[in-house]
């Protein structure tokens, strides 16, 4: 697999590009916390990319091998191998906490960051086996001037954005809380030779840092089954982007600006709007950019979406749409299906334990126009990568909107042009919302300007669920595509009809945004 390395600093064109070096970091056998699952496969994933992308000097640790020491000296060995011109990699992927901060004031909620360790315990000794946000900082110092790529998949605190419905088994979150440590065993451990810089400055504020952090502040993150495998979805998402995908404009090099638009969609997109990454890059890291590996991986991926059903009886229903749909779909067992069918209640929920159609699937039919609705959706994430994602926003952002409430989905865009924009009801119905001739006649709600705020005011309303709103942003007027969804409105889709609509689209978009709307009974 060929593979190109580009230089980290445009501005450093006339030097040598330095060595990429990398400390990738996995955990899921934990000893005394709940285990995770997916925590190994994302570290391996990253580093099997990162070889890919040309990277020799890579060190991983997993599991057991992933102590207190063996990082820091780990780190310590690999900063001594670099040159001042080459790049660091540090990726942790495991439990994340939060305990209260050693030096009062260094932090605005009082709170210090940590990650946990496979031999962690709140109890002596184990408790030492943890990693405070100050050692990852002190780490990042005695890298000196060297750039530093931090990926971490783990979270800190929060809740979720929505509730969790109990038919639903979760795979399990990056989270674990902490009562107050009785003896801290690191308060009088000695220091490590690399720790010796150590002071509570931000590690996301240092001027030769790009960190990458699975979550904003306040949300919990799950794992998630993704190609048959439980894993984290930033660290999915960051390997796929060094793939290939991040480099949206095709230059061959990724850029911090697209990598943050990558990360913030395909996370967003791939939670349902539960997650969304961080991304902090510093002053001196403004105009780097990421190895990219030159492979075929943007060419013929296609995703299978799993379902299950709470009957047995319901299967010869499921073989059924796996022939229709040949190729797209295929059973799971119940727990972690991307679209669960409970047949007694009419009820469809996703893995995430979100009721995408409420109490309305009471028949192979009314299921059967969710699954179409789902492969079409896959399918548009997939194309607005290819093209260019543009981040759907909604307001309000998080939780269920009751009956009869108001929201509001738009983005703003680099560019302007034109928009025609779609629901994808819960039920499966297509409903075209922009134009609209009756509540538009003069079509302004088709107009874009670049850098001003586009956005059409809804209410929630039957069928109660997942709407998902699809803005397509052109260049020019799409008149055919508009013809086809006017045709196409109120009415549910047919499996036969998803490839010539998605070659339209794909044909008339510069840009395709996703923004998942999530409705209740109102009380």
């Amino acid at each position: 697999m060929a593979a190109a390395m580009l230089c980290l600093f445009a501005l450093a064109a006339t030097a040598s590009a330095g060595e990429w070096r990398a400390l990738v970091i996995g955990i899921d056998a934990y000893r005394h916390v709940s285990p995770l699952k997916g925590a190994v496969n994302d570290a391996k994933d990253i580093a099997e990319t990162l070889t890919a992308a040309g990277v020799q000097d890579l060190t991983t640790l997993f599991d057991d091998e992933a102590s207190r020491v063996a990082i820091l000296t780990a780190w310590q060995e690999l900063v001594a191998r670099s040159e001042p011109d080459d790049v660091l990699v540090l990726s942790y992927a495991g439990h994340g906490a939060q305990e209260a901060e050693w030096l009062a004031g260094s932090e605005e909620d009082g709170l210090d960051e940590v990650f946990l360790l496979a031999g962690f315990d709140v109890a002596a000794p184990g408790n030492g086996e943890r990693l405070r946000d100050d050692d990852i900082a002190a780490m990042l110092r005695a890298a000196g001037q060297r750039s530093v790529m931090v990926i971490a998949d783990s979270c800190h605190s929060g809740t979720m954005t929505r509730s969790i419905d109990p038919r639903v088994t979760r795979l399990g979150t990056r989270l674990i809380g902490l009562p107050p440590f009785e003896n801290d065993v690191l308060r009088s451990a000695p220091v490590h030779p690399v720790l010796a810089k150590a002071n509570s400055e931000d590690l996301q504020e240092l001027p030769n840092v790009i960190y990458v952090g699975a979550t904003v502040d306040g949300q919990v993150i799950p794992e998630l089954m993704i190609g048959g495998e439980p894993r984290g979805v930033l660290s999915w998402a960051f390997a796929r982007g060094v793939e290939g995908r991040a480099d949206l404009d095709r230059d061959g090099g990724i850029s911090m600006a697209e990598l943050s638009r990558f990360l913030q969609e395909t996370v967003r997109v791939a939670t349902e709007g539960r997650q969304s990454p961080s991304l902090s890059v510093g002053g001196d890291s403004r105009a780097a950019v990421l190895p990219r590996v030159e492979d075929t991986f943007l060419d013929g991926r296609v995703y299978e979406l799993t379902l299950s059903a709470s009957a047995d009886a319901a299967r010869p229903i499921l073989e059924n749409l796996t022939t229709l749909h040949s190729g797209r779909l295929k059973i799971a067992g119940s727990e972690n299906a991307d679209l669960f069918w409970d047949v007694e209640e009419g009820d469809v929920l996703t893995k995430f334990g979100d009721i995408v159609l409420r109490g309305q699937a009471q028949n192979a039919d009314r299921f059967a126009d969710v699954v179409t609705k789902w492969v079409l959706l896959s399918d548009l994430y997939a194309l607005s990568r290819d093209v260019q994602p543009i981040e759907g926003k909604l307001q309000p952002s998080v939780g269920h909107i009751p009956e009869g409430a108001a929201f509001k989905v738009g983005l703003t865009s680099d560019e302007g042009g034109y928009m025609t924009v779609f629901a994808l009801e819960a039920d499966g119905t297509l409903r075209l919302l922009a134009p609209d001739k009756r509540a538009d006649p003069l079509g302004k709600d088709t107009l874009l300007d670049a850098d001003k705020p586009y956005g059409l005011n809804l209410r929630a309303a039957l069928p109660f669920g997942a709407d998902h709103i699809v803005l397509v942003r052109s260049n020019k007027p799409m008149v055919q595509l508009v013809g086809v969804l006017s045709a196409l409105d109120g009415k549910a889709l047919s499996p036969e009809l998803l490839p010539s609509l998605l070659k339209l689209i794909r044909t008339a978009a510069s840009g395709i945004g996703i923004a998942g709307v999530y409705t209740q009974p109102a009380g």
